[in-house]
């Protein structure tokens, strides 16, 4: 398979993520692209087959035989692969998954209570972060092969030789015209009454229909031989045959899913992380009745991790005053 495009820092910047690691992409859904027509080569390489098989019947006696591709089911056999370095991505889809981490935090707000906490808390937020993975839709080139099946119409053109058919002379045979109502001619016309008769009961005078025999003509067509050329009678399909399924290879443009894209930077924050513990009291940090101080923590900066502040001006952020909150060990509590 080949190595798929990948996403770069300085390939994509789009809404409010854009990578921040090169990461090789893995396309998760991509669609099965429709086969191709048959095209000139591969009907060439059926066509083959089929005057192969064709030949197979000839028997040298002059008959033709030829065979006639018809073209069958095709079917997917490899791929679709995608082609390297064509990735067109659809940076409007893209979007962040896996975890985010993120950049800079601080915290945005006053302290506030939660519960019976003698810890006081605040929201952090970050400007920054990134995704540790990404999903986007794109547009590819990919290479696929189908397997296109045929068979073969076998057809039979049945050879004839050249033939020689003779007709013999149709006719009868006449006195000559000179001799006709002469003395000569009456014994003449026994003659040629005599050649007819004969002809008719299928003796062979060796003369009939030459012209002239004796004092008779022949009256009607002589004899002549007909030649009949050699010919082809008109090809008739005597069986249909298998052939060897041709592949053929194409490259389609197809529009993919990638659900494993790599890290993207997350942008156009601010970024609400979660509630988070900003003031840690000091009775949470030291033995009871031992004296302490109020500590900042996770990035608060305010004057407001105090006592007084405890007691008379943070809003609870979840649960209320009744959440069985004990704060005697709470420095000065009872101000």
């Amino acid at each position: 398979m080949n190595k798929r495009a990948i996403l770069a820092a300085t390939a994509i910047v789009v809404g409010s993520f854009n990578p921040v690691l090169a990461t090789a992409a893995w396309a998760d859904t991509v669609p099965t692209p429709t086969a191709d027509a048959t095209d000139a080569t591969t009907l060439a390489a059926m066509q083959n087959q089929c005057d192969i098989l064709a030949a197979a019947h000839d028997i040298g006696n002059g008959d033709e035989w030829t065979g006639e591709v018809v073209e069958g089911a095709v079917t997917l056999v490899a791929g679709p692969t995608e082609v390297d370095g064509t990735r067109d991505i659809d940076e409007d889809t893209i979007v962040g998954t896996g975890t985010f981490t993120p950049g800079s935090t601080y915290i945005q707000g006053d302290p506030f209570r939660i519960g019976g906490s003698v810890n006081m808390f605040g929201d952090q937020y970050a400007d920054a972060g990134s995704w540790s993975d990404s999903t986007y839709n794109f547009t590819a080139d990919f290479d696929s092969t189908f397997q296109h099946a045929f068979s073969c119409n076998i057809y039979q053109a049945v050879f004839h030789a050249e033939q020689t058919i003779h007709h013999e002379a149709e006719g009868q045979y006449v006195l000559r015209p000179d001799l006709v109502g002469t003395p000569q001619g009456e014994a003449a016309q026994q003659s040629c009454i005599a050649f007819n008769n004969a002809h008719q009961a299928g003796e062979d005078q060796g003369f009939w229909g030459d012209t002239p025999h004796g004092n008779c003509v022949f009256e009607g067509t002589q004899a002549y031989d007909e030649i009949i050329p050699e010919s082809l009678d008109d090809p008739a399909l005597v069986g249909n045959e298998p052939g060897t399924p041709v592949n053929q290879d194409q490259t389609d443009s197809l529009e993919g899913f990638e659900d494993h894209g790599g890290p993207v930077q997350a942008a156009g924050g601010p970024f609400h992380i979660g509630q988070v513990v900003i003031c840690i009291s000091p009775s949470s940090t030291t033995k009871k009745g031992v004296p302490g101080e109020w500590r900042t923590q996770n990035g608060y900066t305010g004057t407001n991790c105090t006592t007084d502040w405890f007691k008379n001006h943070a809003v609870w952020g979840s649960g209320t005053e009744s959440s069985n909150g004990t704060y005697i060990s709470v420095p000065d509590y009872s101000l």
